[in-house]
């Protein structure tokens, strides 16, 4: 419900949102953190044009189609993570009109390894695991589908100040 009601309530804009949780001994979600997209053409330097097997295409450049996390966002999910003996594991976005499946740009995007689960309406729900760097430090290099399991008795907190155990629901 919180993932789901946060991601669409910006449409047709992608929404975005950190997960957050417990990683070992398997990835459990504990609580979303909705975020402001504060994507913009030229967002710290970056080129609007992505790249993929030696080949460039131009994208169409507008909050439809991409996300960036408020970096402020990200401190403050991260230092109440922290205080949770929590981490953020990932991320999660939507593709309004699309397909659940990362991008050639998410791909690319991407700052480190982690969770990404991609809401895509009417299209489903999916979650990847994006590896870190490879070969040629290109982050997000290779994605591996997970498995999403929800708990449908979870109680839902203010995701804020208290997220309760399963706020990660998509019902």
């Amino acid at each position: 419900m919180i993932l789901r009601s946060s991601l669409k309530a910006v449409s047709p804009e992608e929404g975005c949102a950190l997960l957050l949780g417990k990683s070992a001994p398997d990835l459990h979600v504990r609580c979303v953190w909705p975020c402001c997209n504060v994507w913009r053409p030229g967002l710290g330097g970056v080129s609007d044009v992505i790249s993929g097997d030696g080949d460039q295409a131009s994208v169409s450049a507008s909050r439809r189609s991409r996300f960036a996390l408020d970096p402020r966002e990200q401190i403050a999910a991260q230092r109440w993570s922290r205080q949770r003996g929590w981490r953020v594991l990932g991320s999660a976005h939507s593709h309004p009109g699309g397909q659940p499946v990362p991008s050639a740009m998410d791909r690319q995007w991407a700052a480190s390894e982690g969770v990404v689960l991609i809401d895509a309406g009417a299209a489903g729900v999916r979650a990847w695991w994006l590896q870190g760097p490879g070969q040629e430090g290109v982050p997000g290099k290779s994605v591996s589908a997970l498995s999403i399991v929800v708990q449908s008795d979870a109680t839902v907190g203010d995701t804020m100040k208290s997220c309760a155990d399963g706020a990660f629901l998509l019902q």
